[in-house]
């Protein structure tokens, strides 16, 4: 109930203010702001917050997409260190004793092997950096040949961001009851913006069709 009393409150003093701007700067009128047209652009203000254009004007989305859309670099040194210059490191400065410490085997698990793992190519898994913001949060894996974890080795780099601080609530049942609802706000990460991954055999794949 909160959250409806604010997102009516902010939205009503919003459309207000933006009418009264277009009354008093616009049109130079006097007249007072039509209490309907306030209600309608309260109404049209908060349909408009909640599609995917809202975020639009927030710098955080931004920052964020901005973040996804290095996983579309082609895999060479360059990505590499521009994704790890979000977290103020380079390749040449990463703790390579300890990325081989915390490595994952990926040819080896408890039911056979990893599903990202690619003979030859995708051997090797190390989950480099992470960081968070007030709005969203993101990681840095690294992934090696049959040769080992080595800077020489390296076959590519991904980064994996989840924007968790939407401010966007949706009525949703509660467990399995149908009886039982509450307010759950949505997140979405790099996959919903239809930015995806692009791994080594996908990017050879790609050139040998263009």
């Amino acid at each position: 109930m909160i959250y409806i009393f604010l997102l009516m409150s902010i939205s009503t003093i919003l459309s207000y203010l933006i009418f009264k701007f277009i009354y008093r700067i616009i049109f130079k009128s006097k007249k007072s702001v039509s209490k309907f047209l306030v209600f309608i652009g309260s109404i049209g203000l908060i349909i408009f917050y909640y599609t995917p254009y809202s975020f639009y004007v927030e710098p955080s989305y931004w920052q964020f997409r901005r973040i996804c859309k290095l996983n579309e670099l082609p895999n060479d040194e360059y990505k590499y260190n521009k994704i790890l210059g979000y977290f103020d490191t380079d390749l040449d400065n990463l703790d390579w004793e300890g990325l081989k410490e915390v490595a994952i085997d990926l040819s080896n698990s408890i039911d056979g092997k990893y599903a990202d793992y690619l003979p030859s190519i995708r051997v090797y898994r190390s989950n480099v950096l992470a960081n968070k913001t007030r709005k969203y949060w993101y990681d840095v894996t690294l992934y090696f040949n049959n040769n080992g974890v080595s800077k020489e080795h390296i076959t590519y780099i991904k980064t994996f961001a989840s924007f968790f601080k939407t401010n966007r609530y949706f009525l949703e049942p509660k467990g399995s009851t149908a009886y039982s609802w509450e307010w759950n706000e949505r997140s979405f990460t790099c996959r919903d913006l239809g930015i995806q991954p692009i791994f080594l055999e996908q990017s050879n794949e790609k050139q040998r069709n263009d």
